[in-house]
């Protein structure tokens, strides 16, 4: 038993709980189909207040609930002590729920999109409550279209709807309640409301029937009917002036302008009244004026019936039945009374105010018109005059027309028209009339219900449309404050403000900002005061300071009162809680006083302060000046409380804010409170519902006035009330920084109530309930389907059951198809593991109903981040059968639906990104589907890249979409590969439309570096195809290659790593073991050091590792954050070929495959379109892989070099043009050899190779040696200088271009025309002073080639000293042993040579000039000899290595003195081999040339990388004796007198020696040079002062510092000769070379300028290459040539074409081969056998400058050389190269 306590304590508990339970049943009953009702808020839109009112009730019940919860788990506990406890719980949650629901089902618009986040509450039981709500509103039908965005204006619908609504009986309850309760001077808006909405509805007849019978009921006589302003009168009155309009001017206009303008009519009199009569006026005579007009009218009148409106005649049939029923005697008189006195007759006598004329009659005219519709209205009413005597005498005139009226009437009213034949285009429900009839229900709808409920007529029809009407009423709320316009204002013409203009100009009024503000009901206009002037109310809260505009505000206000305020008017300005954030600035404050015209300050009768407070007194303190006007005004009244208010305002016109007046309900006063502060002040405080007053009890000065200061403080701004002790509290309020300090005997009451209030806000706070998006009806099924299967899922048996519940319910409420499979019932036991099941039934929906799929997509990705990581798992299952509808929507032509499908993708990609622990998971489920869909894929990767994109490359989201690109693939790779690839392309194509002078800089390129990550990602395990995508894929890559910041530049190195590797491994490709060899080197070749240079990351250790490295912990993805390694066009060369190698070995084991034709077409489209970026890495590719070339093509890309050089000319882009420029000359330099035989471009373009030289550039110039010496080899192999010499050659082809080449010659100071050979030397003797060591090399091979080539027509030997092979001779001096072993001095033994045997002596020697004097180098161990190319080449035999030549054996003279062998030996020893120092330090040991083994040619490539020097040994005289033509005596001296007789050749040879010297730096080469300069001061003493100012200098230089012996003698001897022979003046001097052009000689051959501008001599050029092209290219249609070459049909010419085409088709690959060294010359050979062979074996190698010479391989053109030498080897065949039977004979 309980003890007493005990049993008290639970029958307190039990009667709570009964208590509890009877409220909640009560608020069910009460709730049921109950719409929130907001109070008017401050500022908030209705739905939002409607929504925070939802939320407090939600969160009361949830509250409920849990309460519920809690104890039911204390009795558990208390082992079921209490046994009617759990009864009464169960019934109170079930209460509780049953409310929740009704309150849901209610206000669904509000409430689903704010409690729809507690189906996924943390709290298990509170989702299962909510499930439980859920099932509940969907059994109850409830109707979610209230959830649609136009919900709003469906309501208005059905408001009107309501309105017109007819009963049985044809009666129409609300519009007729409406009718007889709305105040009279509300009639006017009235009946155009009603008037408008019936006719849109067609049931004009009906109103008008029902109104005309209630005002003919009404009546007492025919007499009175329609005479008084009654509604019906007004409702005719109004439908007249709508429908009438246009046939009263058509009917009118005519007339009046007759009788005013007329000059019949211009001095009529038509005054009748005698005692109105002028003297001079004729009263008969004005008669019959009056009467011939109202004739003219009368009959146009009634002859008009045809043109009467057929809505005017249903208004007359109208009148016409209903007064029949009530007078039927003469009920067609009513109708012309009616219609005469409502509609003819004030259009009569007022035509301006009725709109017929455009200005007012003359008085004469408006008397005539005045009486004339007397006479007609009394035919209309079928009466004699008998009142007026004036009148009278048109009485016969009356009665004659009678009947003539009458007809007229009968036929207007006799039949009504069909509804159909009544034009409706002038009725319209504007947004006017459907807001001013809810104002007018709003308003009356209390006094409606009185009259439903009371009138006999009505109640028949029962309260059911009024409690529609009030349930709409209630969702709609209360209307806006719009006044209603005043009809007179606007014709007061009042002129407005500039500020009111200036706002009206720029169409203010239409911005949404002003019409937000409109919505804040900041200011309005609402009733009138007891005076009978409007009221207006300005809220001064509502305005907030700095989120507002002010100037809005004032144009609102302007335009609010702009109908009113020229007549009196009176404004209740609310300051209630006004505070700092609603003040004017001053600025502002000052503008109210000027914008409004001064009558409008004036009209203000009284403006009521409501609620002044301590702020607002500070306030108009600070601004007492600006307010000066306003104190002591009689006109300004302090209301401190609503009853005094009523003095002003009746209490049923007031209008003040629901927050407002809020205040003053429920309240506790405590009055004699003290506040203290510096100054003690009496108070009374008022604690009410929401807020806490403290009211001044003594009046203070405010403008003048003692006023009532009242401040408010609401609960939400209470922070902390403390009580001190019984009587003091201390008061915190949020944004006051000192507390408020009170004293009052009740403290401890004060503080309660406060609190209470406080805790009361509190708790009708929210929980932190996430808010939905934004739910419309649509959504609705989707988004419940979701929730039902995630819930499914749980742990918890009760919600299972709910979740279960909620989908049986959902199906049934929207028919779901699921085939019967659902049934709900209660006690069902789901078990835990039911994911088969609920995926089974998405699977089964997913089929059926396809058209939830965007909101149960969007429902599941919602709830997603929602869940635990078990239901995540769930998530993803039941989501994937959803995922391949979305294509459904994708091709649909609705843009919303598309927009909505890539939202969805979009949300996917978050929450891969975002859920790192189900990352995995999220890639099989939903991107391995997703890719599967062939339609979407587009869409998918849009996303992909938009994502990529905004995070930026190298971010967490880029590489997260990369990695999941891969996901994507898995599903299908043909398709994403082609995709992804076929993007780029796009895209690289689209950087041509807005070029930039960099790729990085372009617009696209974030979208080209994410997707080049794509690819890298997708390029391992064969997912990019590369079986049907090489062409593209290489494409890509030297467009990419070394572009980008450092980790993209490794992720294309890495991309080109695992095509190669996908190429090894793909299943669809099948190649020889060869072709495998070939790949699996090119895998090791790629990785090696050498080549990582080549993609710009040389300093990088592992390309996989920057790759892949992360962004956030490496800024190697940022642009700015990398050093750039400079990417040179020869680099691009290099991996071209070695990509272009790969592709033709593959090629051969694949016959039909068109790979390269592709990759060609691809090069080619951006190699002739402009694009600073790109178009010079597409020439270098276009030149390296083509296969054919036409005149076209060459002429478009000498139009590039030209347009280049132009632009360097002009623009600031100076880099960009240098670099295409070069690419052009690289280009021409590759296709040279593709050209027909007979093509006159392979002469000319030597000319163009020459002007590339000239234009001092370091990199220009090294494009143009390589021109130079592929131009010359090729010429060579085309056996053009076997008949004639370089010199008779060139210049016959540069005759046409003569004028041009001579301002060129003339501009640089080498003068072709005097002498061909030392111009070009001079050109050449640059390459000596280039700072790459290869560039050297390839100035020795041209110099080498080019003496061969001068004494080829000759027959004689190369080094035989003539006046064309004499310049080549002296500019190989320092370079070539042998040049200075076969051309000795006359009078002077070379001291370097004696005594030193030649075994140990090398026969020619190539240094090197660089800046390093490391890279000066002698080569010994392979002696130099000139370069071979064909037969004659060898023309001269000589001794080989190993015997000693007799001139090196010879004394020296006895002047010079003799050196010791041992300082000679210590001389040479100090020159190393160039070679040596390679192997040494860089290349790897090669054998080849000893044993004769080819070495791997993928090692070839990277040996020659670093500029090995090849040479090539001439074979001896004894193994070729046929080849030995002429013998150079030992008299083959260099400077001998006899030979050059012509002072301008001595002259010419002597600046060559002396610009060496000039320039050189080289000890040894100074020994040489000088001793030959020497030699040259006593052989030609005369000649020898032109070179004097050149060695002044550096002489008097060494003289004063130089301690050489060996140095100082042959100084010594110059300086004695020249004393010796010294003319005085001499004949010969510096300026003699001007004489013949060469003064530019020594100047040229200088060092390389280090100015970056090419000269402004480019000009010259330029004109020069259009001149060329104009002659050697005539008519050629570069377009066609250009079009005929994109689409080849075979890579292989027809076999009729030359031999140097059809071996130009071969294997063109220079890299990864190696060469063979042969001991067979192919001179031995048969002479045509040999040029043939020698030409299918080109020297292949990455530089082209540097080529190995065999000592007796001769070499020939194939027609594609790729090579940088003139001199050429036999080779094996390439690994990527086409099957050659020849090659083995050779081999």
């Amino acid at each position: 038993m309980f003890n007493e306590p005990e049993r008290f304590m639970d029958s307190k508990f039990f009667f709570s709980r009964d208590l509890d339970q009877a409220s909640m049943e009560a608020v069910v009953s009460l709730l049921a189909g109950l719409p929130l009702q907001p109070e008017e808020g401050d500022g908030v839109e209705l739905m939002e207040a409607k929504s925070q009112l939802f939320l407090k009730y939600f969160t009361l019940f949830m509250n409920l609930l849990n309460d519920c919860s809690e104890v039911e788990d204390e009795n558990a506990q208390t082992g079921g002590r209490k046994r009617g406890m759990s009864r009464r719980l169960a019934s109170l949650r079930h209460c509780t729920v049953l409310a929740m629901s009704n309150l849901l089902n209610a206000n669904v618009d509000s409430g689903l999109m704010h409690s729809i986040g507690l189906g996924y509450h943390k709290d298990l039981q509170t989702r299962a409550t909510f499930m439980e709500v859920l099932t509940k509103i969907l059994q109850q039908g409830t109707e979610f279209d209230t959830l649609a965005e136009t919900v709003l204006a469906d309501r208005f619908e059905r408001l009107v709807e309501l309105v017109t609504m007819m009963g049985d009986q044809g009666e129409l309850p609300i519009a007729m309640a409406l009718a007889n309760v709305v105040p009279c001077s509300q009639w006017d808006e009235l009946a155009r409301v009603l008037v408008t909405l019936f006719d849109s509805r067609h049931l004009l007849y009906q109103l008008l029937w029902n109104m005309f019978s209630k005002e003919v009921e009404l009546a007492d006589s025919m007499q009175t009917l329609f005479r008084g302003n009654s509604l019906a009168s007004k409702i005719m009155t109004f439908c007249f002036k709508v429908y009438g309009a246009t046939y009263l001017q058509k009917l009118l206009d005519p007339l009046l302008r007759i009788v005013i303008t007329s000059s019949d009519w211009q001095h009529v009199s038509f005054e009748v009244d005698p005692t109105r009569l002028e003297p001079s006026e004729s009263l008969e005579e004005n008669q019959r004026n009056l009467l011939q007009m109202t004739e003219k009218f009368f009959h146009a009148i009634i002859s008009s019936s045809s043109e009467f409106p057929p809505q005017l005649r249903s208004v007359c049939h109208c009148l016409y039945q209903v007064v029949s029923q009530r007078f039927p005697q003469n009920s067609i008189g009513a109708v012309g009374s009616a219609m005469f006195l409502r509609f003819i007759n004030p259009a009569i006598v007022s035509p301006y105010e009725a709109g017929i004329l455009d200005k007012k009659p003359p008085p004469r005219i408006e008397r005539g018109l005045k009486l004339m519709s007397k006479i007609l209205q009394s035919i209309a009413n079928h009466v004699l005059f008998t009142k007026e005597e004036h009148m009278r005498p048109f009485n016969d005139f009356v009665k004659t027309n009678f009947d003539a009226a009458r007809r007229f009437f009968l036929d207007i009213a006799s039949d009504c028209p069909t509804s159909d034949a009544v034009n409706h285009s002038l009725s319209f429900i504007s947004d006017g009339n459907v807001l001013a009839l809810h104002r007018l229900l709003w308003n009356n709808q209390e006094k409606i219900g009185q009259y439903l409920s009371s009138n006999r007529d009505h109640k028949a029809v029962g309260r059911r449309p009024f409690d529609k009407m009030a349930t709409l009423l209630a969702y709609l709320g209360p209307p806006e404050h719009k006044p209603v316009a005043d009809t007179h204002w606007s014709s007061l013409n009042l002129t407005s403000s500039k500020f009111e203009e200036f706002m009206t100009r720029h169409q203010v009024h239409e911005k949404e900002e002003f019409k937000a503000l409109k919505t804040l009901s900041i200011f309005y206009q609402a009733g009138t005061s007891k005076s009978g002037n409007p009221i207006f109310y300005y809220v001064a809260r509502r305005f907030k300071t700095g989120q507002i505009n002010g100037d809005l505000l004032i144009y609102h206000v302007l335009l609010t009162l702009k109908p009113y305020y020229a007549k009196p008017y009176e404004i209740v300005v609310d300051l209630t809680h006004t505070g700092p954030s609603n003040r004017f600035k001053t600025d502002f404050l000052s503008k109210w006083f000027v914008v409004f015209p001064g009558f409008a300050y004036d009209n203000v009768s009284a403006v009521y302060i409501y609620n002044c407070n301590s702020w607002v007194r500070e306030y108009t303190k600070y601004h007492e000046r600006l307010l000066t006007g306003l104190k002591g005004s009689k006109r300004l009244v302090f209301i401190d409380c609503p009853g005094k208010l009523a003095e002003h305002i009746e209490h049923e016109q007031q209008k003040l804010p629901a927050a407002t007046l809020a205040l003053e309900e429920d309240l506790k006063v405590f009055h004699n409170a003290l506040k203290l502060a510096h100054k003690d002040t009496k108070v009374s405080i008022k604690v009410g519902s929401t807020a806490v007053q403290v009211t001044s009890a003594e009046r203070t000065k405010v403008l003048g006035q003692s006023v009532f200061l009242n401040d408010i403080y609401y609960a939400s701004e209470i922070e902390e009330i403390c009580l001190v002790d019984e009587n003091q509290f201390t008061l915190t309020i949020a944004n006051q920084g000192t507390p408020l300090t009170f004293m009052h005997q009740e403290c401890e009451a004060i503080v309660q109530s406060i609190i209470h209030i406080r805790t009361r806000w509190e708790l009708s706070q929210p929980d932190s309930i996430p808010q939905h998006t934004k739910i419309r009806p649509k959504d609705v099924p989707g988004t419940l389907l979701n929730i039902a299967l995630l819930n499914l899922g749980s742990s918890d048996p009760s919600l299972r059951s709910a979740a279960y519940n909620l989908l049986c319910a959902l199906t049934c409420t929207f028919n779901l198809k699921i085939e019967g499979q659902l049934l709900e019932t209660s006690g069902l036991c789901i078990p835990a593991n039911n994911t088969l099941f609920i995926v089974s039934i998405s699977k089964t929906l997913a089929a059926n109903e396809p058209h939830l799929t965007l909101e149960f997509l969007e429902e599941c990705i919602s709830g997603f981040s929602k869940s635990s990581i078990e239901l995540k798992h769930l998530c993803l299952e039941y989501m994937t059968p959803w995922l391949s509808n979305l294509v459904r929507f994708c091709k649909h032509n609705d843009d919303a639906k598309r927009q909505r499908v890539t939202a969805i993708l979009d949300k996917l990609i978050t929450m891969t990104i975002n859920e790192k622990q189900m990352y995995p998971s999220i890639q099989a489920k939903i991107w391995g589907s997703l890719g599967q869909i062939t339609d979407l894929l587009d869409v998918v990767l849009d996303s992909f890249i938009k994502t990529s994109a905004t995070g930026g490359l190298g971010s967490i989201k880029a590489e997260v979409m990369a990695d999941t690109a891969v996901a994507l693939a898995s599903g299908n790779v043909k398709l994403v590969s082609s995709k992804v690839i076929g993007r780029m392309c796009k895209i690289i194509d689209k950087t041509c439309l807005s070029p930039t002078p960099t790729l990085e800089q372009h617009l696209m390129w974030d979208d080209i570096a994410i997707l080049a990550r794509y690819m890298l990602m997708l390029s391992f395990n064969n997912s990019l195809d590369v079986a049907a995508h090489l062409p593209y894929l290489f494409h890509v890559v030297t467009f990419l290659v070394a572009t980008g910041p450092l980790s993209l530049r490794a992720s294309t190195h890495g991309l080109v790593i695992n095509i190669i590797h996908s190429l090894c491994t793909c299943s669809q490709l099948h190649f020889s073991e060869e072709t495998k060899q070939v790949l699996r080197l090119s895998l090791t070749e790629f990785s090696l050091p050498k080549f990582y240079l080549l993609f710009g990351i040389s300093k990088v250790k592992s390309a996989a590792v920057i790759a892949f490295r992360s962004s956030y912990r490496d800024r190697s993805f940022s642009p700015g954050s990398y050093e750039r390694e400079t990417f040179a066009l020869t680099s691009l060369e290099t991996v071209t070929e070695a990509l272009l190698e790969i592709m033709e070995a593959c090629m051969r084991d694949i016959p039909t495959c068109k790979w390269l034709d592709q990759w060609t077409e691809l090069a080619q489209r951006f190699a002739f379109q402009y694009n600073p970026s790109l178009q010079p890495r597409a020439l270098v590719v276009f030149g390296c892989i083509s296969k054919r070339v036409s005149h076209g093509q060459i002429k478009q890309i000498i139009r590039i070099l030209s347009k280049a050089l132009e632009s360097c000319l002009k623009g600031p882009d100076t880099y960009n043009s240098q670099v295409l420029i070069e690419a052009t000359v690289i280009a021409l330099t590759k296709l040279q050899p593709l050209l027909n035989k007979d093509s006159p471009l392979h002469k000319a373009l030597f000319w163009v190779a020459v002007a590339v030289l000239q234009l001092d550039e370091v990199n220009l110039y090294s494009a143009g040696t390589a021109l130079l010496e592929q131009n010359l080899h090729t010429l060579d192999s085309l056996r053009i200088f076997n008949d004639k010499s370089p010199e008779e050659v060139f210049m016959a082809i540069r005759n046409p271009l003569e004028w041009h080449c001579k301002q060129m010659d003339h501009f640089v100071g080498l003068n072709f025309n005097s002498n061909f050979n030392f111009a070009l030397v001079g050109h050449l003797l640059k390459g000596y002073r280039h700072p790459s060591p290869a560039i050297v090399a390839r100035t020795v091979r041209i110099l080498h080639t080019l003496l061969t080539l001068v004494n080829k027509h000759r027959n004689c030997d190369k080094f035989e000293v003539n006046t064309q092979s004499v310049a080549y001779l002296a500019a190989l001096l320092t370079v070539s042993e042998e040049v200075r072993s076969r051309c000795s001095l006359k009078h002077r033994k070379s001291l370097l040579l004696t005594d030193i045997s030649m075994e140990n002596v090398p026969m020619d020697t190539y240094p090197i000039h660089h800046g390093d004097p490391t890279y000066r180098t002698l080569k010994e161990t392979q002696p130099w000899s000139s370069p071979k190319g064909s037969e004659g080449y060898l023309a001269a035999t000589y001794p080989t290595v190993g015997q000693t030549s007799p001139r090196a054996r010879k004394s020296m003279s006895l002047d010079m003195g003799q050196p010791s062998q041992a300082n000679t030996k210590k001389l040479l020893g100090t020159r190393k081999s160039f070679d040596h120092l390679i192997s040494d330090t860089k290349a790897p040991k090669r054998q080849e040339m000893e044993s004769g083994i080819t070495t791997p040619p993928k090692m070839r490539r990277v040996a020659e990388t670093d500029y090995e020097m090849e040479t090539q040994r001439i074979s001896s005289s004894q193994q070729h004796p046929h080849l030995r033509k002429v013998s150079v005596s030992e008299s083959n001296v260099l400077l001998d007198e006899e030979v050059l007789t012509d002072p301008k050749i001595q002259a010419l040879l002597l600046t060559v020696l002396a610009t060496l010297v000039k320039y050189t730096t080289d000890e040894f080469d100074q020994r040489i040079l000088y001793e030959y300069l020497a030699e040259a001061s006593v052989v030609f003493p005369k000649v020898f002062p032109v070179v004097h100012n050149l060695l002044d200098s550096k002489i008097n230089t060494l003289l004063s510092l130089c301690q050489d012996p060996n140095l100082l003698n042959p100084i010594h001897g110059i300086v004695q000769s020249v004393v010796y022979h010294e003319e005085s003046p001499p004949q010969y001097q510096t300026s003699y070379l001007q004489s013949f052009g060469f003064n530019g000689l020594w100047r040229f051959a200088g060092p390389f300028s280090k100015q970056t501008q090419i000269p402004d001599y480019a000009e010259l050029i330029v004109k020069f290459l259009d001149a060329l092209i104009d002659t050697y290219l005539p008519g050629i249609d570069e377009e066609t040539s250009e079009e005929s070459l994109l689409t080849p049909t075979s890579p292989y010419p027809p076999a009729l074409q030359s031999q140097l085409s059809i071996t130009a088709n071969l294997n063109l690959s220079n890299s990864m081969t190696s060469l063979a060294t042969s001991q067979h010359s192919p001179a031995s050979l048969p002479c045509s056998k040999s040029a043939v062979f020698m030409q299918l074996f080109p020297h292949q190698g990455i530089d082209k400058e540097n080529v190995e010479l065999s000592p007796t391989t001769g070499h020939c053109n194939s027609g594609r050389t790729r090579h940088g030498s003139a001199s050429q080897v036999q080779k094996q065949r390439s690994a990527g190269s086409f099957k050659r039977n020849s090659i083995k004979k050779i081999v």
